[in-house]
């Protein structure tokens, strides 16, 4: 099948989506990076368990290759860790016909990303996400950033890299958090896609397989990189991709980052933003009843954990797509019918908020 593609004013970048096939990745590099040194960030967990085969490909034109490991989760996503890698980078005296590759799930490609738009005011990067979540969304689009103390993703950059390399063969060593935690962000886009994903997602749900997960990747990867082609700095339809995520990341950070996994949050979120569309206009009780079950069906898988209630509420406050003061959240008319609200009395997001996080506590194992 041929290569997606975002295509902005800029320019266009390739997003590959395949599974086992690694020698695309080479020539990809190649045609990217065509001076300079090689600086390659990878996550901890991958690098341990699939070091060994990913580095003879990065070198395999004779390049030089100067690598560095980072710690894995949310944690990680900080200013203390930004730093390590700007001493890191200055001190190998890093130029701008240098290029640097991020190896790793959405923390990774966020954290290192913004490195790369703010070093020397910007160096060329590419991106081989190996989670799942990092491969249907966090690497595609161009956001980096990290966190702060107030909330999620609220110090970042645009900066797009040159390309995207996606192999979901790597899937397979994933944990069940994570393995839930990437089918979270694939379950908006189903919401965002419409029937025809969600009756290939529900296929993959009673049945998975190889095959099925690899169409549902492409079939997010498409969705995202049509979405931000057409809108790229999130003035209108790019807002769309943050179904979900209102209730999500602020649950995120009112848990304590590395608690709860971003994708199962989101997964939380959406549960939320199920139950607002329906509390707005009860007649969309039946339009989102499949969609609605997919999202039941995968809310147990989360550890339970609990949270406090003003905690979430203070940081939905610093969510960065509130308007003119107003909280704004994506919901759904029916699959493939996004809406926007910003003006929900506060109270009936208390209440929803106050649902989510009785399902927080009540389904799962052992605390997160």
């Amino acid at each position: 099948m041929p290569d997606l593609r975002v295509r902005l004013s800029s320019g266009s970048y390739p997003i590959v989506v395949t599974s086992n096939d690694s020698r695309r990745l080479p020539a990809l590099l190649a045609r990217a990076a065509t001076s300079g040194r090689i600086f390659v960030f990878y996550d901890a967990q991958f690098y341990a368990l699939h070091g060994s085969t990913l580095r003879p490909l990065l070198k395999a034109r004779g390049r030089e290759v100067i690598e560095m490991v980072l710690p894995r989760g949310e944690k990680s996503k900080s200013r203390a860790t930004l730093e390590r890698i700007y001493a890191f980078l200055l001190g190998e005296q890093i130029s701008r016909d240098d290029f640097i590759l991020a190896v790793g799930g959405g923390v990774t490609s966020d954290l290192v990303g913004y490195a790369a738009a703010t070093i020397l005011r910007g160096i060329a990067w590419g991106v081989v996400p190996t989670t799942l979540l990092g491969m249907v969304d966090a690497a595609i689009g161009g956001k980096t950033g990290i966190n702060h103390r107030l909330g999620k993703n609220l110090i970042g950059a645009f900066w797009h890299p040159r390309f995207v390399y996606v192999d979901t063969l790597w899937v397979n060593t994933l944990d069940r958090r994570q393995l839930t935690a990437g089918i979270g962000e694939i379950v908006k886009y189903a919401g965002l896609e419409g029937e025809p994903m969600i009756d290939t997602l529900q296929r993959y749900l009673s049945r998975p397989s190889q095959r099925i997960l690899t169409k549902l990747v492409r079939q997010s990867v498409a969705c995202k990189a049509r979405i931000v082609t057409l809108d790229e700095r999130e003035k209108n339809v790019r807002m769309f991709l943050n179904l979900g995520h209102t209730f999500g990341h602020a649950l995120e950070h009112a848990a304590g980052y590395g608690r709860l996994l971003h994708g199962e949050a989101v997964l939380l979120g959406l549960w939320a933003a199920v139950r607002l569309s329906v509390h707005l206009k009860p007649s969309r009780a039946t339009r989102l009843n499949a969609y609605q079950d997919i999202v039941e069906t995968l809310v147990p898988r989360i550890p339970r954990v609990r949270i406090d209630l003003d905690r979430v509420l203070t940081a939905m406050n610093y969510d960065k797509k509130r308007s003119s003061r107003k909280m704004r959240f994506v919901l759904l008319d029916r699959p493939g019918k996004v809406f926007i609200a910003d003006n929900v009395p506060g109270r009936t997001i208390r209440d929803t908020v106050k649902r989510t996080l009785a399902v927080c506590d009540h389904f799962g194992g052992e605390d997160a």
